[in-house]
């Protein structure tokens, strides 16, 4: 019940909903199809990079649009509206404490806390959640857990799932939330509302039994979240 009155909302709010500037951190892949995605809705998108001058931002920042721009992860943050963290997971504690203070924005952490040794095997890097942990880095920041459980590809182009594809929104703030979902169904994707952040850790281990599934000798399978009637 609670998903479809958060899709509700998303249908109401779609009248209403004016383009805001986002601050994706990260330029990898993930980065690249939140950013791009977005900015075909009609935001305008800031990379955070470490290196905003180097070829691979310079082509994403091409790519994505003429409004877009490429800086260093505390600058775009701070020019930003809502903020983005598509970075490798085992660090966004770290990269979140450095975007300084972020107090009343909204955060979408896409990350997964994964650690991978030389057999291919990933394992749950954390104690608590990376939504946790970076709700603890920005304690003024409306944080939400959202897009951690598709891959980049899905993102771009969600029909490769063979059916509808559900998006967990995780979040203590309502509007926060909302602003998630209403991206997520901006990209053909169907958002639903599963609780509070704490509850990120669920959709994380999700990701962590999808990945070794990979890479294994038993029955393969593809893992998909679909809201059902």
């Amino acid at each position: 019940m609670r998903g479809r009155i958060l899709l509700v909302a998303i249908m109401l709010l779609a009248h209403t909903a004016q383009a805001e500037t986002i601050a994706v951190i990260g330029t990898g892949n993930v980065g690249m199809a939140l950013g791009t995605e977005f900015a075909a809705q009609g935001h305008t998108i800031i990379y955070g990079s470490r290196s905003p001058l180097s070829l691979k931002t310079l082509d994403l920042v091409k790519k994505t649009g003429p409004d877009t721009e490429g800086k260093r992860p505390a600058d775009a943050a701070a020019l930003a509206d809502v903020i983005v963290l598509a970075v490798p997971g085992m660090v966004v504690g770290e990269v979140a404490e450095g975007l300084g203070n972020l107090g009343g924005k909204i955060v979408i952490d896409a990350t997964n806390p994964l650690l991978m040794d030389d057999a291919m095997h990933f394992s749950y890097g954390v104690d608590t959640s990376n939504g946790e942990i970076v709700q603890a880095a920005l304690p003024g920041a409306f944080v939400v857990k959202a897009f951690n459980t598709v891959s980049w590809q899905q993102m771009i182009d969600p029909s490769i799932a063979n059916g509808p594809l559900t998006v967990p929104i995780l979040g203590n703030q309502a509007h926060a939330k909302l602003f998630a979902a209403e991206l997520a169904t901006g990209m053909g994707l169907e958002p639903i509302d599963l609780g509070p952040l704490e509850y990120s850790r669920w959709t994380e281990f999700g990701v962590v039994i999808a990945l070794n599934n990979q890479f294994t000798e038993r029955q393969g399978f593809d893992m998909h979240l679909r809201v059902i009637d």
